[in-house]
């Protein structure tokens, strides 16, 4: 596939940029740690590959004082282009790992390269690449915003070590998103031993937006470990950007709740939502194939979908008490799933210890809580056996 170039309108300096699938990289310390950073998975949520153009324009300035490398991909070109979330399929959804095999392999017939087949492709064989010739540690993040309006926050799969890089980052977190999304490129990388955050800056062509990407950007450098906190230009700055973004919300959230859309559904949110914002048990959400759709909780609304393509209409999130996210520390450190196959309704499915196999008749009242607790997120629900699989990179990453 030929290199595709293409253009993008900064809002903010009123000018148009050329975008590539590589936007920038920039090579510091060799053996240092590398920032993958990641914009444009949506074709219409371009705040994310203006803000990397602009930080990695700044950023090669202080090329010197890098202590790893960091680059910046462009993802869904064609869509980009045309201001649509995608053409055929959604690219943060086709990360299994027979397709990502196919595509770095190239397996697929001629007439099924086409748009997002062809993007993965490309985008994989930059990320393959690079993973196969630089020695030091891989950190991804990937740039999003949001249909509805939103404060910016960080979506994270449960592992401690993405935890980890999300601690202290002026913005809430919530956990738990990879139970109900199909496969983003984000899951797959955490999959392989590599810590990685999804960040939502803001709603879609909001310069708020752009602004927040760019901050975080910055504040990551000192996450990831490539820069200190002093070598980095006007961090107090960046941090207090986010900090007031977000309201000073640094709360944890878990998703308990997601309404899925089929392709062949009508689906329409009722005007007015806001991200996080409280709702109750009954209340009215949306229209669904011209039904009601009714809160199945107490909670807060999250990511209301205001835009005519998505496969989740909404989601229903509750915060996390700190306590409970200590104890969850100390016993995936600890090892104490190794208790869970004791438990009633609950064993291991075949070898090892990654799968737990749930009798939900017999172990409904405690068994999600528990297994949450001990990073056993993602599952596939059968009658009444529910398959709960833990990654296996939790604590640490890769070496």
């Amino acid at each position: 596939m030929k290199p595709k170039t293409i253009k993008l309108y900064d809002f903010v300096d009123g000018c148009a940029v050329h975008i590539s699938r590589e936007i920038a990289r920039i090579d510091g310390h060799a053996n240092g740690p590398n920032l993958v950073c990641l914009g444009g998975m949506h074709g219409n949520e371009p705040t994310g590959v203006l803000a990397l153009h602009r930080v990695m324009r700044d950023l090669r300035q202080l090329q010197p004082l890098l202590k790893g490398n960091v680059f910046a991909l462009a993802g869904n070109l064609t869509a980009l282009e045309r201001g649509e979330r995608y053409i055929l399929d959604d690219l943060n959804r086709i990360w299994q790992a027979d397709r990502v095999e196919k595509a770095r392999k190239r397996d697929y017939q001629p007439a099924e390269m086409v748009h997002e087949i062809e993007e993965q492709i490309e985008l994989w064989s930059h990320i393959d690449s690079l993973m196969e010739r630089r020695k030091g540690a891989f950190i991804f993040v990937d740039l999003h915003t949001t249909s509805a309006d939103t404060i910016p926050f960080i979506a994270l799969n449960d592992t401690l070590m993405n935890r980890r890089l999300a601690r202290r980052l002026p913005v809430p977190e919530v956990l738990g998103i990879e139970e109900y999304l199909s496969e983003p490129l984000l899951s797959y990388v955490n999959d392989l031993g590599c810590p990685s955050l999804a960040f939502e800056a803001g709603q879609h062509n909001d310069p708020l937006a752009l602004r927040n990407h760019e901050a975080f950007l910055w504040l990551i450098l000192e996450r990831a470990g490539l820069m200190s906190r002093r070598e980095i230009p006007n961090y107090d700055q960046h941090f207090e950007q986010l900090r007031s973004s977000a309201r000073g919300n640094r709360k944890v959230y878990e998703i308990t709740h997601s309404q899925r859309i089929e392709p062949a559904d009508t689906f329409e949110m009722l005007p007015g939502f806001i991200n996080f914002q409280p709702v109750s048990n009954g209340e009215i959400l949306a229209k669904q194939n011209f039904e009601a759709v009714l809160s199945p909780q107490k909670g807060r609304i999250f990511m209301p979908l205001y835009q005519k393509i998505g496969s989740e209409g909404f989601f229903i999130i509750r915060q996390i008490a700190k306590p409970w996210l200590v104890i969850s520390w100390m016993f995936r450190f600890l090892n104490l799933y190794r208790i869970l196959p004791f438990l009633p309704g609950v064993r291991r499915f075949m070898k090892g210890s990654h799968i737990m196999m749930v009798n939900t008749n017999i172990a409904r009242w405690y068994s999600t809580e528990i297994l949450h607790l001990m990073g056993y997120r993602r599952k596939k629900t059968s009658g009444h056996t529910t398959l709960y699989i833990r990654r296996k990179y939790d604590a640490r990453p890769k070496k």
